[in-house]
């Protein structure tokens, strides 16, 4: 199996591993992701036109893999919601972590990394398993396939 470490400084929360779900684009909860709304609840990408890589995507208990996060503290307020629904992420990886996030990660004590070497964004796919060590600001990344 090819693994590949990133090492990054250290992040926000404990450790977590699962499958990655990989964008280019920043994100916004409160923008993007539609779920709250319905009946039952879900964390499906509902943009099409900011999210064109995740519309349709089910962020529940996937890893998500991100440049940085868009918007206020609603979206920190729609991650925390779906999260004590059982639906939010097990971690989050970024170029850069946003506030809004960062400050969702603290309470939720969601595994979040940034400052990676090399470029997350560049390294991991999606449908890769992820282990995210963010008390030592490490991503151990397995190819899908191998």
């Amino acid at each position: 199996m090819k693994t590949i470490i990133l090492k990054g400084h250290k992040g926000i929360g404990g450790t977590a591993e699962g499958e990655a779900l990989v964008s280019q684009n920043a994100l916004s909860y409160i923008f993007d992701v539609g779920g709250i709304w319905e009946e039952p609840m879900s964390a499906k990408v509902t943009n099409k036109i900011e999210m064109p890589d995740w519309y349709g995507q089910d962020l529940a208990g996937k890893v998500l893999v991100f440049p940085t996060g868009r918007g206020g503290i609603f979206s920190s307020a729609m991650l925390m919601g779906l999260a004590k629904k059982g639906l939010g992420p097990k971690a989050m990886i970024n170029t850069k972590t946003h506030p809004v996030f960062a400050y969702a990660s603290i309470v939720l004590d969601l595994p979040t990394v940034d400052g990676l070497d090399p470029n997350p964004l560049e390294v991991i796919e999606t449908g890769d398993w992820v282990k995210v060590d963010a008390e030592n600001g490490i991503v151990e990344v397995t190819k899908k396939g191998d």
